[in-house]
């Protein structure tokens, strides 16, 4: 190092100690060295900035920036959007560069600010490159988990319950609230604890057998959906999974080991619990999944959706059948209707929806029953294996529970019905609360049934006589309660 530029001596030479610290000097890269992430740095600019006018549904200028396969596409000038290594021959950095308002994106709106332009421009200069798996996934669902804001310290209004599970035992129910979940004694309807850092909108809630761990589906609509594991002594949250859209429907199968979930954006997906390791997903649906359910063997995982149809997978995910006694077009029972809600007693499904039935069915027995364009007039004119049993309720079907032989029905408008399977009849009628009503859950040990609703009302019922014990506002007016 002798004779370096950096260090004059008496006698034109570097001591070694001196040199020691200049080679480290020189050896060590600079702070920015690190490649730029198109996942965590690129993505989250480009779909907060880019992807309002240019996404799924709006492509101004014939340019789309949903996905990174969308973004190297040229628009309507047809130059080159990215030229790896070339910044100001790529048009994406031009037009978020210029000074000229009539060219400069976003339009109409604040520019980029340096921070976020020194990032596109060294992107682009390392060669654009991807580090996310798949290149036409939406860049919305590369960003990662999130963290959630703090739920307000009192709702100033109530929010609408759209997700409740009873604790183990029924003493207190869980309950969705704004960016948490809270937990309620159901036999004086007193808040015992708040559980927040979760997603703004609560759609889907179970409780592990042994009561430590909760399992949520939820998140922002049309913007972001999770499922995630809530360790119920801690409040720590596990995300499995991060969706384009909420997360509309999650759940254990028997012994726990799996979850699989469903939402919005029309997917379903199945998770290991120990390692969060994501199994498979499947995409065949064609409108929201609603519900899904895993058979009493968890041989099979069942999806519900909006489209009409249930659609049953194997364990490996790949597709085994699909259910359309939801979708009939001729014979006794036609009818075309949205399927809500899905639960397997044993091997036989049952699906409810905006149908007059609720349907119960097998999944190999329904297989063996389709066929193709064909035949379909000659199959759907007949009853087939599946049973339906007329639940006499005005209003669509949001949700089905069942417990053993038991089923518990809940209307829109708050009707919920208990039907026996074994003698197909209705056992009695639960009281209509005057608003929708979306969520219910029932514990036979406690005999007590909890339904919530858009009012952000819970009422409690008595299984044995159908008599409402208690309603309460699902609505934490202190920050007193407990928190995590």
């Amino acid at each position: 190092m002798g004779g370096t530029p950096f260090v004059s001596c008496s006698d034109n030479k570097t001591p070694p100690f001196m040199g020691a610290i200049l080679m480290g000097i020189i050896l060590t890269p600079p702070a920015h060295a690190q490649s730029v992430s198109f996942s965590k740095e690129i993505a989250p600019i480009i779909q907060r900035r880019c992807v309002g006018c240019h996404g799924e549904r709006t492509n101004l200028g014939e340019w789309r920036a949903h996905t990174f396969a969308a973004l190297l596409k040229s628009g309507a000038s047809d130059k080159a959007m990215l030229v790896p290594g070339k910044p100001e021959a790529s048009e994406l950095y031009r037009r978020i560069l210029t000074k000229d308002e009539n060219l400069r994106m976003p339009k109409s709106d604040d520019a980029l600010d340096a921070r976020q332009l020194s990032l596109v421009k060294r992107w682009i200069t390392e060669g654009a490159n991807f580090d996310g798996a798949n290149k036409t996934a939406l860049l919305k669902t590369l960003l990662g988990p999130r963290t959630h804001p703090a739920a307000p310290a009192s709702y100033r209004t109530p929010v609408p319950v759209l997700a409740l599970a009873f604790m183990p035992g029924g003493k207190a129910l869980a309950v969705g609230g704004y960016n948490e979940v809270t937990l309620w004694d159901v036999e004086t309807g007193k808040l015992l604890r708040r559980i927040g850092g979760l997603p703004q909108r609560i759609q889907s809630l179970q409780v592990s057998r042994e009561g430590k761990t909760l399992l949520v589906g939820g998140g922002i609509p049309g913007e972001y959906g999770e499922v995630a594991l809530v360790e119920l002594a801690t409040g720590k949250r596990r995300v499995l999974d991060t969706f384009g859209d909420l997360v509309l429907t999650a759940r254990f199968n028997a012994d726990e080991t799996r979850v699989a979930a469903g939402g919005a954006e029309g997917s379903v997906r199945c998770y290991s619990v120990k390692d969060g390791e994501r199994l498979w997903s499947m995409s065949v649906h064609a409108d929201w999944v609603t519900s899904v359910a895993f058979s009493a063997d968890s041989k099979f995982v069942a999806s519900a959706s909006r489209d009409h149809t249930v659609k049953v997978y194997e364990t490996d995910g790949t597709l085994y059948t699909t259910y359309g006694g939801h979708n009939r077009q001729y014979g006794q029972y036609k009818g075309q209707a949205p399927v809500y809600s899905l639960s397997f007693s044993g091997g036989t499904a049952l699906s409810v929806g905006g149908s007059k039935w609720i349907q119960q069915w097998e999944p190999e027995k329904a297989k063996s029953e389709s066929g193709d364009a064909g035949d379909m007039e000659d199959r759907f004119f007949k009853q087939g294996h599946a049973r339906f049993l007329a639940h006499n309720c005005e209003k669509e079907l949001y949700q089905l529970c069942l417990k053993g032989d038991q089923v518990f029905t809940l209307a829109s408008d708050g009707i919920v019905k208990l039907l026996d399977l074994t003698t197909q009849r209705e056992v009695r009628s639960f009281g209509q609360s005057g608003d929708f009503t979306f969520c219910l859950d029932a514990d036979l040990t406690a005999q007590k049934i909890a339904v919530g609703g858009f009012d952000g009302t819970v009422r409690i019922f008595e299984v044995a006589t159908g008599e409402q014990k208690l309603a309460f506002s699902a609505r934490p007016l202190s920050s007193l309660a407990q928190r995590h």
